[in-house]
Formats: structure tokens, sequence, C-alpha cells
């Protein structure tokens, strides 16, 4: 049996997930051929990736030429939803497969609400709509065009199964809600990784040993929370700013808001004894391993909680505990997982109020190493290709 495995991107955990179903397939023998249908960037960016399965005869790479993803990326995402899919039935034919994974099952939900392909498709959802606001008019128009995009979806009897980030509260809504069995929880991967050998955060930063460290990492900006935590450095206790790093580490999406980080810490920081640091840059992976195993909390105040979080996943890993919003998906894992503090709104009062009070003491690292154990690449993998037919 012949089966795709498709995915036009590579950045983030696009690479991340290839990578994972790329070991777990050099591990385990199976008498299936995998075409993995990606973009012609992969073996440039990441080509470990490539090289760890030249030994695997059932591994086979297809590269989408760049002019080609450009063009579907150039389109409205009405458009794109039915080229794309039109791509993938092209190389479904090409390649004689009985089977497609989308690894990024979002921009199809629409064309799949039309079009019954040859071959049967799995996929991953990301940001369904269930765990949305309907607050405002706006937000219920697009609550309410996701769900109708879904009810034409799910009736396609070519889709077999839609998979979901560490979601199994939502899996049984829209499982009871369309009657379906379609809908799968699927546990979102924690890469294991190895610290870097020699490396001591507070050396490498200048940071007192009476300070906490608290990291805020990855891409920075509005919807993380990012300005609010600065801001919060103001409104900390007295008493406790000298005993607190606020640590930035990551980008700006944009020139502006890179700008707007720098001009917040340096007003905020001359009324403060709180030290803000931002490292202004994407640091390797096994940088990334000590920051999150040599701090003392996670800050992750996100504006969007309905979607899982790698960086949760991370400080989970580390048992590092985090303080994060007490909505959605994150309140639940978090909540579920004595895995930290939550704060009820995305204000600066609130997060400071938050840094004041944690109590490090009440950490369940139990529960937590629970999570992290069901949460490993082998079963993300073993879930997604599920070795049975659909």
């Amino acid at each position: 049996m012949k089966e795709i495995l498709y995915d036009s991107a590579v950045m983030g955990h696009h690479s991340e997930y290839i990578s994972h179903i790329v070991e777990y397939l050099s591990d385990n023998a199976t008498d299936k051929q995998y075409y993995f249908v990606v973009s012609e960037e992969l073996p440039a960016k990441f080509p470990d990736i490539v090289k760890k399965s030249e030994s695997i005869s059932n591994i086979h790479w297809v590269f989408i030429p760049l002019l080609e993803i450009s063009k579907l990326y150039s389109q409205n995402i009405i458009t794109r939803s039915f080229s794309e899919l039109k791509l993938v039935s092209r190389y479904a034919k090409e390649l004689k497969a009985q089977h497609v994974h989308l690894l990024y099952f979002n921009i199809f939900q629409l064309a799949l609400g039309f079009i019954r392909p040859k071959f049967t498709i799995s996929g991953i959802l990301f940001l369904q709509f269930y765990r949305m606001s309907t607050k405002s008019f706006r937000e219920r128009v697009k609550y309410y065009r996701k769900y109708m995009t879904t009810k034409l979806y799910v009736r396609n009897s070519k889709l077999k199964k839609i998979f979901l980030l560490n979601d199994d509260k939502t899996v049984k809504y829209l499982n009871k809600e369309f009657k379906t069995d379609k809908f799968r929880m699927l546990p979102d991967p924690i890469p294991a990784l190895t610290p870097a050998e020699g490396f001591d955060l507070r050396q490498h930063y200048k940071i007192e040993e009476s300070r906490k460290v608290l990291l805020h990492i990855g891409s920075l900006g509005d919807r993380k929370g990012t300005f609010e935590i600065i801001e919060s450095a103001a409104l900390i206790a007295e008493e406790l700013q000298s005993q607190i790093c606020i640590l930035l580490v990551g980008k700006a999406g944009n020139l502006e808001t890179e700008k707007q980080i720098a001009d917040g810490i340096n007003k905020v920081s001359a009324k403060t004894k709180v030290k803000i640091l931002w490292d202004n840059q994407f640091v390797p992976n096994d940088v990334m391993k000590s920051l999150f195993n040599q701090s003392d909390v996670v800050l992750m105040p996100y504006k969007n909680a309905e979607a899982s979080s790698g960086i949760l996943g991370h400080a989970m890993d580390s048992k590092t505990p985090v303080i994060a919003t007490g909505s959605g998906l994150l309140k639940d894992i978090v909540l579920g997982y004595g895995a930290g503090a939550l704060i009820d709104k995305v204000t600066e009062a609130s997060i400071a109020d938050a840094i004041g009070t944690i109590n490090l003491s009440e950490y369940n690292a139990t529960a937590v190493e629970r999570f992290v154990q069901e949460h490993s690449s082998q079963r993300f993998v073993r879930t997604i290709l599920a070795f049975q037919k659909f």
C-alpha cells in the first residue's frame, strides 16, 4: 500500500512533525510505502531529516517546486483550498497512492466540503471553531462560518480521520454535534531535546543568583502577551522587584513590533527594579532546552488560548511551572495537570499579580510527568499512521 504525507510548509512544527515521522519509520519496519510530498526547501533547510531516511527502503521523497508553492500561497484562502487539493490529487494519481495524510488540514477544509477525491484522507486540524469566542458580531460570523464548513467536510466519505492536538473535550463535542467518529485526539509531541553542554543561563545573561528568572520565549508580539509582560514589571510589588528577572528570548513578527518591544523595555526599565532582558534571536534547540531547564517560571499569557502550545510542552518536559491564560485549551491542560498558575485576563496587572503570588510548591510534578509520557513522538506517529485500515 502507498501512502502520501503532504505538507507544503517547512518551518516550525511542520518540519518537526515530518522529522518525528521519519525517525519513527526508520526504527519500525512496515510493508507500506510512504511518500513525503514536501517543499523543495526542506532538504536545504533540514538536511538531517532527509539524511536519516537514506537507508530506509519504504521512505521516498517527492519535492514540490518552490514556484508552484509560491503560486498557491499568493491566492486567497478559498481559491488556494481548491488549488492545493488539486495539487495533492495530482501527486496521488502519479504515485498511485491509496491514502493521503494532510499534516496541515486547515487549508483543505472548504474544498473537501465539495470534492470527493479518489483516495482516502486523514489530517491534522489546528484552531477549530469550538473554543472560539462569540462575544462580538464579527466573532459569531467567523464561528458559524467555520461551523458550516465543518458540517460540509465531515460528510465527505473519503475523509476518514481528523486529528485535534491535545483536545479531547473538543473531539467529544465535534463527534457528538456532527454525529460522526471521525474526530480523534492527537497528542502534540514533545521533542526530546538535549541541553547545551556547559551553558549557564545566569552567567550567559549576567543575572544575579538572587533573582528568579521568568522566561518568555518564541515568536514575540501582541498575541503572545509580550507587551503586557513588559508592562507588568512596573506593577510587581516593590519589595519583590529586585528579586525578578524577565527574560525575553525570540524574534518579533516584524520591524514595527520589534521597535515596540525595545521601546517598551526601555520605558518600563526606567521605573522598576525588575531586570528585563531581551535576546533578540531564535536560539538553537540545545540552548532553548537549557533555558527551559534553568528558568524558574515560563510566561505564556497567550491571547489565543484555544490552541495547544509547543512552549507548554517544553516547559512541562523541563518541570518548569508556567503562568498561562486561564481560558481555552491552555487552561484545561495547566489546571488538569497542576502545571502552574492561570490568569483570568491578559493584562499587565493580572500578570504582575500572578508573578507575585505564584506558589511553586503547588506544582504537580507527578501529573506533569504523566503528561510528558503521554505526549511522546512515538505515540504521536502511531496515532497518525494508525498501522491499520481506515
